[in-house]
């Protein structure tokens, strides 16, 4: 196991809520398709996923045309895992 140099810092995770606004063409974009404030777009972004089901539904749409993609980014966006639970 190689050690540890110091300069070697983990990564920071992605903020998808952040990288998703950015792709939709803003957050004055984003905020007049979904129909919801500012404010309420930055605690998203703050927290890092989007609490409400249909705003995150309604935003993957906006983004994908595929319904696989869009299942993809509806996960992440509400802040769950991204490979799915296998039926056993």
């Amino acid at each position: 196991m190689p050690r540890r140099n110091g300069r070697h810092r983990p990564r920071i995770p992605v903020n998808i809520v952040y990288r998703s606004i950015q792709a939709a063409g803003g957050p004055s974009a984003i905020c007049a398709a979904l129909g919801i404030s500012l404010p309420t777009l930055a605690r998203w972004r703050r927290a890092g996923r989007v609490g409400d089901a249909r705003a995150v539904l309604e935003w993957a749409a906006l983004l994908h045309a595929e319904p696989a993609q869009q299942l993809a980014l509806a996960r992440a966006l509400a802040g769950l895992r991204r490979d799915r639970a296998r039926a056993k």
